[in-house]
């Protein structure tokens, strides 16, 4: 059975589990690698490494956002065209695409190098750390073009019908990545330099390897030198149904600018290192639903382009279900044993261990009923209904949290922040059901 038939006739169980296990598996190992990558960090340099890297995340973040808004639109709209039978159109969205990232990746390097001291001036970053985050910023932002080329290619060849070979391309760069980690961090003693050295070579493996793949016609869409040209009408659609990712990952930028002001404000670099740890930590739950929503968004976006309802629908609920139970499971052994995964990343820091094994149980105890908020702005952007999936995106993590925060924080300080999570998952969960109800009426309608 070839891979366009499988979408609209296999078990959906199983179609899901082709698809959404291998990136399941390559986004969590890749969040792993995050862990593991702190926990060098905190051992080889200290907690202000830890607080230095986590200071960057809002400029980190924006950057993916950008990443993110070619990748993932440019994925969905090739994911309707081969629905659609339309191959000519989804190699000239893949050749656009390429054009685009290829200059956007360089002008993000070039300025990354000249102005990293000034983007770092915006933020409130304590003076102890500032060496720290500056060292990390500036090697990351240098290796802006591979990780536009990585992120699009992964996206696409997932979203062309080989989510096992897109798995295979990141797990080589995770393990690159943790290898060369204690190489540079322990023996040559580069500290974040070296981490941010490690990260950008095992995504320069990721990008040689998509374009391997696409270059030598081994899947469903090609790189083809005549499709190679700007198409504004092309990248306006890309643009369209890749916003909601983008701003969600945009929106993480601010969310962590904000985040990081308060912590520092009471607690200090202390407390920001706290969330340096909680931040890889919660990325596994959040990757895992990540994972799930790229394997179902080939399958919805298929079958709704063949006018399929019955099986977008059922699609969306049995991803729900397994996604919550699992992530169910995952937040309560993090509960249960907050005290002894903190101590990884603290060397000699009984203050470190105290404060974050209490932060994290706070903040992680909700992220459950968070799962429907991702898994419902990527199905409203797998049927390209972008608009509805920017309002739910933002809604989690923008227009919902930052009110949440600063009314918590100003009322309880520290414990305010902690708390800020949970009560928007909460929240965000009431926004996002309102939205998929009057969905699934609809699709109840035609199936």
């Amino acid at each position: 059975m070839n891979k366009e038939n499988s979408l609209t006739t296999r078990r959906i169980p199983a179609l899901l589990a082709y698809f959404a296990v291998p990136s399941i598996l390559s986004l969590v190992l890749h969040a792993f690698y995050h862990i593991v990558d702190r926990i060098f960090i905190g051992r080889g340099v200290g907690s202000l490494g830890l607080a230095g890297v986590t200071l960057c995340f809002p400029v980190i973040l924006l950057f993916f956002g950008v990443c993110m808004l070619f990748s993932s639109g440019a994925s969905s709209l090739i994911s309707i065209y081969l629905g659609k039978d339309r191959k000519d159109r989804a190699e000239k969205v893949l050749g656009s695409t390429i054009t685009v990232i290829t200059v956007l990746g360089f002008i993000v390097a070039l300025c990354g190098q000249l102005y990293y001291k000034r983007i770092l001036g915006i933020f409130n970053i304590p003076p102890e750390t500032l060496p720290y985050a500056a060292g990390y910023l500036r090697i990351i932002l240098s290796g802006a073009p591979l990780f536009f080329y990585g992120f699009t290619l992964t996206f696409v060849i997932r979203a062309e019908g080989n989510p096992i070979y897109a798995t295979i391309i990141l797990i080589t760069g995770t393990l690159i990545n943790l290898i060369l980690d204690p190489v540079f961090i322990f023996i040559f003693s580069l500290g974040v330099k070296g981490a941010a050295l490690a990260t950008i070579i095992s995504e320069g493996t990721v990008a040689l390897l998509g374009l391997l793949y696409m270059t030598r016609k081994q899947g469903l869409v090609h790189i083809r030198r005549s499709n190679l040209r700007l198409s504004f009408p092309v990248l306006k659609k890309v643009v369209f149904l890749g916003i909601s990712t983008a701003l969600m990952s945009m929106a993480s930028s601010i969310q962590c600018f904000f985040l990081n002001d308060r912590l520092v404000f009471y607690g200090g670099s202390l407390a920001v290192a706290v969330m340096g740890i909680i931040f890889p930590i919660s990325s596994i739950l959040r990757l895992f639903t990540f994972g799930m929503a790229a394997g179902m968004q080939p399958i919805i976006g298929y079958n709704y382009g063949a006018g399929r309802s019955r099986r977008v629908r059922d699609t969306f609920y049995y991803a729900c279900k397994v996604s919550f139970l699992i992530i169910s499971l995952f937040v309560v052994l993090i509960l249960l044993f907050a005290d002894k995964i903190v101590a990884l990343f603290a060397k000699d820091n009984p203050q470190l261990v105290l404060l974050g094994a209490r932060a994290i149980r706070i903040f992680l105890s909700m992220m459950p009923f968070g799962i429907i908020n991702v898994l419902g702005a990527r199905y409203f952007q797998a049927i390209g209904k972008g608009g509805k999936a920017i309002i739910i995106g933002l809604s989690g993590q923008l227009l919902i949290f930052i009110p949440v925060l600063i009314l918590l924080s100003s009322i309880y300080e520290l414990n305010g922040v902690w708390f800020s999570n949970p009560a928007t998952n909460l929240l965000a969960l009431v926004v996002t059901s309102l939205f998929l109800i009057k969905e699934m009426r609809r699709l109840s309608s035609k199936a």
